[in-house]
């Protein structure tokens, strides 16, 4: 009966062990079966990518047997797709810049007191030309005056005084409508803004630097009054530096004074070649575009004199690449000199002035790309009742734009009428 027994099992014994057996030898012969179809496989797409590239396409067969050669060259398409990309993304964005410039800006005076009259409130002065000037990354004016709310000034000529002055402000409350119109930039080199002393100016200096507005051509001293404001819009840094020429005039009060700046005494910057040249210097490499701003020529008159047209070559030629005028109170001609512009005078952008030619001027539009000037355009504007700057239409505007373009013209520089406004050739 053991025996038996002993027998059953090492015959199951033996059948598990053939079974195992059988196990590994079907399993070695499907992987070898596997290595035997890869290698062909890798053959055919060996064989079939050299007929590709050779242009052979007659084994239609293997694009149904493997579409591993289309993955390749799709992933080739991708690849190059991105490379197209990364070449574009590579490629630097152009940076462009639009600097607008206008004249002389008073909200005081019969302005002022028009407005706070009629209850129109100061913004009104610029309701109709924000949307225009707020186009301009820079916005420049020159403040005529101090901005203060004080009394003490110097002496202001009346038909009993003789001896004084034209005596000019802008109220604190005016401030407002220099803000609503988006004026960043300001020239204070002139002959009114120390019509209220020195604090007048302070209170000036801080109205502005509250409210980040930048500055130049006053100071506490001669060597902030001479330093360059510095402004950066869409990556491109902007230079201010302003002068006068009325800095050493002395003016009649308690007490009389001078305006030009000294070394401890505050004022405005003088126009002096020695000084601009040297302050051109410190300045040009640390901006991209560098505007100089003058208070000069002769008052009521669109004649600019030759010494002005040798000056401002000079400047030009020093590294200037925008020169903006004013003090004549009316717009005289633009000059393109070495493919720089030359505003001799803005005129007035708004001044209670009586008459006509002194209410009526442009808002010039610089536009640049990479700081290269790209266009030069002017829009008229007039000052109506002596309270709001409006643009004016074609028919109204023709006088104005006919006599720019003579006046430009006789200073070798083309404008024409398109759509109402003035557009320069660029030299």
């Amino acid at each position: 009966m053991k025996s038996r027994i002993f027998f059953i099992l090492i015959l199951i014994l033996l059948i598990l062990l053939s079974a195992f057996c059988g196990l590994k030898l079907v399993q070695y012969t499907y992987g070898r079966r596997v290595e035997s179809i890869l290698s062909a496989d890798s053959q055919n797409v060996e064989s079939n990518a050299e007929s590709l590239s050779t242009g052979n396409n007659e084994n239609k067969s293997f694009e149904n047997h493997d579409n591993s050669s289309e993955d390749v060259l799709e992933e080739d398409r991708t690849v190059e797709n991105m490379d197209e990309s990364e070449s574009k993304t590579d490629e630097p964005e152009s940076k462009t810049l639009r600097i607008t410039a206008v004249g002389d800006i008073m909200l005081g005076r019969g302005v002022g007191s028009r407005l706070e009259k009629e209850g129109k409130g100061y913004i009104y002065a610029f309701e109709k030309v924000a949307d225009i000037l707020k186009e301009g990354d820079i916005v420049f004016g020159n403040l005529e005056g101090p901005i203060t709310d004080r009394t003490h000034s110097l002496t202001a000529i009346s038909k009993e005084n003789k001896v004084g002055k034209y005596v000019l402000k802008n109220k604190v409350a005016a401030f407002e409508a220099i803000k609503y119109a988006g004026f960043n930039l300001l020239s204070l080199a002139n002959n009114h803004i120390l019509d209220y002393y020195d604090k007048g100016l302070f209170d000036t200096f801080e109205i502005l630097d509250q409210n980040g507005i930048a500055y130049s051509g006053a100071g506490r001293n001669l060597e902030e009054a001479r330093e360059a404001a510095i402004v950066e819009k869409n990556g491109i840094k902007i230079g201010l530096l302003s002068y006068t020429d009325m800095a050493e005039v002395v003016y009649s009060g308690n007490p009389s004074i001078s305006f030009i700046a000294g070394e401890n005494k505050a004022g405005v910057a003088p126009r002096k070649i020695e000084y601009i040249r040297e302050d051109i210097g410190k300045v040009r490499n640390n901006v991209d575009l560098l505007i100089i701003s003058l208070h000069w020529g002769i008052e009521e008159s669109f004649k600019v004199s030759p010494e002005q047209v040798e000056f401002a070559h000079e400047l030009i030629d020093l590294g200037a690449d925008v020169i903006l005028g004013h003090h004549p109170h009316q717009f005289q001609g633009i000059e393109i000199y070495n493919g720089k512009p030359i505003m001799y005078s803005l005129g007035n952008f708004i001044f209670d002035q009586n008459d006509p030619e002194n209410q009526e001027a442009f808002i010039v539009n610089l536009d640049y790309k990479d700081n290269e000037l790209v266009g030069i355009t002017a829009i008229p504007v007039r000052t109506v009742e002596k309270t709001q700057v409006v643009p004016l239409t074609d028919v109204d505007a023709e006088a104005l734009l006919r006599r720019e373009i003579e006046l430009s013209t006789a200073l070798n520089t083309r404008c024409v009428i398109e759509g109402g406004k003035l557009v320069f050739e660029l030299k």
